[in-house]
């Protein structure tokens, strides 16, 4: 085997092993993440995050319901709040976000 052939295949393999390490820290959250899951703060805004994304509204100018003091001063509950909204939002719900267009466009004839 040729020394530079050696080499792309180091290189190679160094590549691979350090995008799998990278992968890993997201399957595996650290003890702080983890740790901060189990703090009520977080549990309360993950509930309350989970049921403004469950709730079905009529009026689109009501904004989701959570505790803006709290959301604004607590990073638990902040973090809490986005992941209950993002794991409990259906699908369906995508093109009910803000900025989303809800009419489909038009496709032309062809």
């Amino acid at each position: 085997m040729s020394r530079m052939r050696r080499k792309t295949l180091l290189r190679a393999g160094l590549v691979v092993l350090a995008a799998s390490l990278a992968a890993g820290c997201i399957f595996f959250p650290s003890a702080k993440d983890r740790a901060l899951r189990r703090t009520p703060s977080f549990k309360a805004g993950y509930g309350d995050g989970c049921a403004a994304a469950s709730a079905g509204s009529a009026n689109y100018r009501e904004g989701p319901y959570r505790d803006e003091a709290l959301y604004q001063s607590d990073a638990a509950y902040r973090a809490g709040w986005s992941n209950g909204f993002q794991t409990c939002r259906s699908p369906q719900d995508m093109n009910n976000l803000p900025g989303a267009n809800p009419v489909p466009q038009p496709v032309p004839n062809r």
